[in-house]
Formats: structure tokens, C-alpha cells, sequence
């Protein structure tokens, strides 16, 4: 099982920055802006919403041909085809882009192509199909950029294809698809954001569409606008860094989903049976919204998930709802039992090695769709990379998380390529194929490869803390300027605090089965969710050290600051 965490606070900064003074910053917001590489005027102006992210589309080098592209086709009447990913990036990204080329009277449809059958990117048989159905133009979305074959496949069945993705490309530039891409991670572009989500690209793909029409420049803005819900919805659940682009179009967007008159009736229905009451954040999207649109695609297909976020039926956009909710319950259920499953191997097995492994019973194929959730949550708990695998009809599918720092789970696997069918993601996240005669070369090589590469590094999770605050330092001046630092999420997390030496003055807890705990620290109340059970011999009188967050409780028209513990040590044994 997991060792516990280390403490990290990050190192304190000596005195304040001369330079910053003109923003009137507490310091400690400077310690945690400083910890986020936030440390010149101009970029925390950005940061803190004083200013607006600047760019322009002309830094993406191929974005102005792929809009001639395609107008050429839209003017032509040709079918173009809008092909995405089937989780809740692609969706949105796949979503916002037909919405406007239809506006345009284009002649459109989707491909989001099956998890199980067809797989992750571009493939023949969808291409086969679309060429059938007349299609002329295929615009990729939120994937493509490993795809070459396939690209040339389809461009010899006389299909144009413009490839928008964020996820890396090959190292060698002659693996690249040999048509126009956009894609803002690549080398050769200027592009200042360079971690777009696969729904911030194709929202630069909209502008420049827009830009390029004789629309008048207010339904230009009206039309732009109009795809930022679903912008910040993808860009969250694709857990980009949100800084710089990604924060300004993420805040817009939750602003947008509050505010519009005429709310997306899908989001609506979704954050009904999430049973998010009030105004939607950064936290109910991430862990409410998205994981029910990610769903479609995990358990079933994600056209479903298209359809909830397109229809204007509020009685269809309920039964969806309802729908992807009740596979929600079964995936987080079916999740569950097979962490349950790998932790009983780890115990048995591997708990020496320093990358894990697990593969499904042969007998009981695990749903893969769910099996990147359960890499994540055992590399969360383990502090270790995970491969989780699975068999399918062609061979195995595996995907595979880390949280290890100066790791790359992609570069990993480029060394052992040979060994693989397909391949792509991220430093910490990957997915892979397989034939079966090709896993016991592969699992010998990729295990021996791991410890090479992981031999120097620490792999005991680290729980990262901002900054020490005491819980009497705190104050609502500073609750508040917390809360200016939100949308939270990857490349920046919700504030951490450590207080040491708390003198614990009161206990209760709360919740239907009294689950959750709550302890009063002199003025302000502290709670952990869920933990009353882990800290059932806490005492009134009793001193601890804690890690938590800092919130503004608001009930009744009244607002003061709250703890939430995040994890908690015994500090008079």
C-alpha cells in the first residue's frame, strides 16, 4: 500500500518583490503565485484577470491555409467531417466546431469513433465509411498527429485532411501526418500557450473560421462566445495547466454557463441529476460534469454524449442525462472492484517494483474504458507509474498514469515502440495496443527499462504545501484572496497551508452518517471529509499538525473562513 505522504513546503520566499508593489499582493499570495512561476507584473496582472491573455492566430503557421481549406469545401457544398476523440475534449472540441460550421451552412457530420472496435485516432475503417458517404474534407479533432498512416490512407481515397490536436508528435518530423496541422505543442509554432486543451485548438480553429467570414463583427463575438461553456468544460477535463489562455477561457466559461440567458439545455439536465445546486465551478466540472460526459465513451459510445450537448429537446436531454448517470454509478462501482482486485496482487506480487503492472483475468477482461481511472488511482496511491492492461478482440490495450516527477511515461514507451501496435499521450499519461504475442517481450522490456530509469528518483508521494499558516494568522482578507486565485486545477492547484502545533478545541462530527469530521482551531472550524472513522481517537485538548486548504464558508448571508483538511498528524506523542 501507499507509504505516507512526505511534507513538501515550498521554499519561503526571503522578502517581497520591490517590483510587485503597485498590486498591493499579501505576501503570502506572492509566495503562492511565486510557486506557480508567477513572478513579473504583466503575467500576474494576466493571472489575476486585470489583463486579457494576448495572442495571435497568426503564431499557429498553418491555421490560416487550413481556414482556406475549409471555406474551399464549404463553398463547394462537399460533406466535411468533423472527427474527435471520445472523451469529454474531443466531444466538446468536436461540438464546438460543427456548431459553427454550420452556422456557415456547411455540409457536416461527426465521427467520434468506438472504444472497443475502432480505437483512439484516425482509422481505415471509419475511413473506408466516410469516403463511402461522399465526405471530402475530414478536420480532426483532439486527435491525429500520430496518425500518418491513416492520413495517407485517406488522402489516397481522394479525402483532404486537416489535423487539429494538443497531444505531442513524433519526435522525428518524418513520422508526421503529411497534411496541414495545428497544433499548438509542436516546436515549430510561436503560439504562446503551448498546453491547449484538444478544445482550446479547435477554438482557435473557430475564431480563425469566423474571422475569415463576411459575418458582422458582433455575431462574430456573439458566436465565439457561444462555444466558451463547453471550452472550459473540455479544457478541465482534460487537466491542461490552467494558466496563461487556458485560465481566461476556463474563467469565461464558468462565467458563461452562470449567466447565459440561454443556458446549453444538455449542461443543464447534467448538473440536474449531479445534483449541483447553485452556480457551477471549476470542482463540480471536474468531478460532476465531466466524468459524466467522459462516461459515454467509457461504458457505451460517446455520440450520446454529443447528442446531451447538441439537443434542444429538453425531454431527450433529461433521458441522456439520466442515462450517463446510471453508467456513472456503474463505473465508479466497477472502478472500485478492480483497484480492489489490484491491490490484493500488489500485496501478493509486486510490491518491490518500481513500475506496476497489472493485467486483467483472461477469464474476466476488464472495461477499457476504465482502466486509465484505475492507473490513475493506484498511481495516486502508490507514488509509483501504473500500467493497467487489458485483454481486447485485437490483443491488449493498456493505459497507464504517473504523478513521479523528471518521469515521462511517453518517452518511455518511444524506447520500446517495437514492441507496440500504437501508442501516444502524455509524460504522465499514456494508452497503448498490443498483440498478444508482443506482451512478454514487452513486459520485460519496459520493466527493465523502468528501473533504469527510475532507479534515482524519489518515489515516495509527496503531499506539496505552499506555505506555513497558522491557523491565528488567518483572517477573511486573506480567505478572500484565495478565493481570486481560482479556476483551480493542473498547473494551479488550490492553495496549501500547513499549521503546526494546533491545539485542537473542540470535535463533532457531521454528515448523513456522521462521516465527516469537524475541529475547532480557536476561531475557525476545520473539516475532513469522510475522515471521522481515520481519526476516531482525536481528542479535545489533543496537538496536531494538519495540511489544508482555506475557504469561505457563505451560509445565511453570512461568510467566514473554513479549513479543509487535507491530512493530519499527531504532534504531542
Amino acid at each position: 500500500m501507499a507509504s505516507p505522504r512526505q511534507w513538501q513546503v515550498a521554499p519561503s520566499l526571503k522578502k517581497s518583490n520591490s517590483e510587485l508593489a503597485e498590486l498591493n499582493l499579501p505576501f503570502i499570495i506572492e509566495q503562492i503565485l511565486h510557486n506557480r512561476g508567477l513572478d513579473k507584473v504583466a503575467e500576474i496582472r494576466q493571472f489575476l484577470g486585470l489583463e486579457s491573455f494576448s495572442a495571435d492566430l497568426k503564431d499557429f503557421s498553418q491555421l490560416s491555409l487550413a481556414v482556406e481549406v475549409i471555406v474551399k469545401h464549404i463553398k463547394a457544398g462537399n460533406l466535411i467531417v468533423v472527427y474527435g476523440d471520445y472523451d469529454a475534449d474531443g466531444v466538446t472540441a468536436s461540438t464546438i466546431l460543427l456548431e459553427t460550421l454550420a452556422i456557415l451552412k456547411a455540409k457536416t457530420r461527426i465521427w467520434l469513433p468506438d472504444r472497443v472496435t475502432e480505437g483512439y485516432g484516425l482509422n481505415t475503417m471509419a475511413i473506408d465509411e466516410l469516403a463511402d458517404l461522399g465526405a471530402k474534407l475530414i478536420i480532426t479533432v483532439d486527435t491525429g498527429i500520430r496518425n500518418k498512416q491513416e492520413v495517407a490512407y485517406a488522402q489516397k481515397k481522394g479525402l483532404e485532411v486537416i489535423v487539429t490536436d494538443h497531444h505531442r508528435e513524433s519526435p522525428e518530423p518524418t513520422e508526421w501526418p503529411d497534411c496541414l496541422i495545428i497544433n499548438s505543442t509542436m516546436a515549430r509554432e510561436k503560439y504562446p500557450c503551448k498546453f491547449l486543451a484538444g478544445v482550446g485548438v479547435a477554438y482557435k480553429l473557430v475564431q480563425a473560421i469566423l474571422e475569415r467570414s463576411t459575418l458582422s463583427d458582433n455575431q462574430k463575438k456573439i458566436l465565439e462566445r457561444r462555444s466558451l461553456d463547453l471550452v472550459a468544460l473540455g479544457t478541465i477535463a482534460d487537466c491542461v495547466p490552467l494558466l496563461m489562455e487556458n485560465r481566461q477561457l476556463v474563467k469565461e466559461g464558468i462565467e458563461m454557463m452562470n449567466t447565459s440567458t440561454s443556458p446549453r439545455i444538455g449542461l443543464k439536465e447534467l448538473a440536474r441529476v449531479a445534483q449541483i445546486s447553485g452556480d457551477i465551478n471549476e470542482w463540480n466540472i471536474s468531478w460532476q460534469l465531466a466524468p459524466r460526459i467522459n462516461v459515454a465513451g467509457r461504458l457505451d459510445h460517446a455520440n450520446s454524449a454529443y447528442r446531451l450537448l447538441t439537443t434542444k429537446d429538453r425531454d431527450e436531454a433529461a433521458q441522456i442525462a439520466d442515462d450517463l448517470n446510471q453508467k456513472n454509478n456503474e463505473r465508479q462501482q466497477k472502478t472500485q472492484e478492480i483497484i480492489d482486485f489490484c491491490f490484493s496482487e500488489l500485496l501478493e506480487l509486486q510490491a518491490d517494483d518500481s513500475l506496476l503492472v497489472f493485467i486483467s483475468p483472461r477469464q474476466d477482461p476488464w472495461p477499457e474504458g476504465i482502466i486509465g481511472l484505475v492507473a490513475g488511482r493506484l498511481a495516486e496511491k502508490t507514488g509509483k507509474p501504473v500500467l493497467v492492461i487489458t485483454k481486447s478482440e485485437q490483443g491488449y490495450k493498456g493505459s497507464g498514469r504517473s504523478n513521479v516527477e523528471n518521469f515521462s511515461l511517453i518517452a518511455l514507451l518511444e524506447e520500446v515502440a517495437s514492441d507496440l501496435d500504437r501508442y501516444g499521450g502524455h509524460a504522465g499519461a499514456c494508452g497503448f495496443n498490443l498483440k498478444v504475442q508482443q506482451l512478454p517481450n514487452f513486459l520485460i522490456d519496459i520493466k527493465k527499462l523502468a528501473v533504469k530509469k527510475l532507479a534515482k528518483l524519489d518515489l515516495q508521494p509527496k503531499l506539496l504545501i505552499d506555505a506555513e499558516l497558522p491557523v491565528d494568522a488567518i483572517d477573511m482578507s486573506i480567505a478572500e484572496w484565495i478565493e481570486k486565485l481560482a479556476p483551480f486545477g493542473q498547473g494551479n492547484p488550490e492553495p496549501k497551508f500547513v499549521a503546526y502545533h494546533e491545539v485542537i478545541d473542540d470535535i463533532n462530527t457531521a454528515g448523513i452518517s456522521q462521516q465527516h469530521l469537524k475541529l475547532c482551531f480557536g476561531n475557525y472550524w476545520a473539516l475532513a471529509f469522510r475522515q471521522a472513522e481515520n481519526y476516531s481517537d482525536l481528542r479535545p485538548g489533543q496537538i496536531v499538525n494538519i495540511v489544508y486548504n482555506l475557504e469561505i464558508n457563505r451560509y445565511n448571508s453570512h461568510a467566514e473562513p473554513q479549513l479543509k483538511i487535507i491530512d493530519l498528524h499527531r504532534a504531542d506523542n
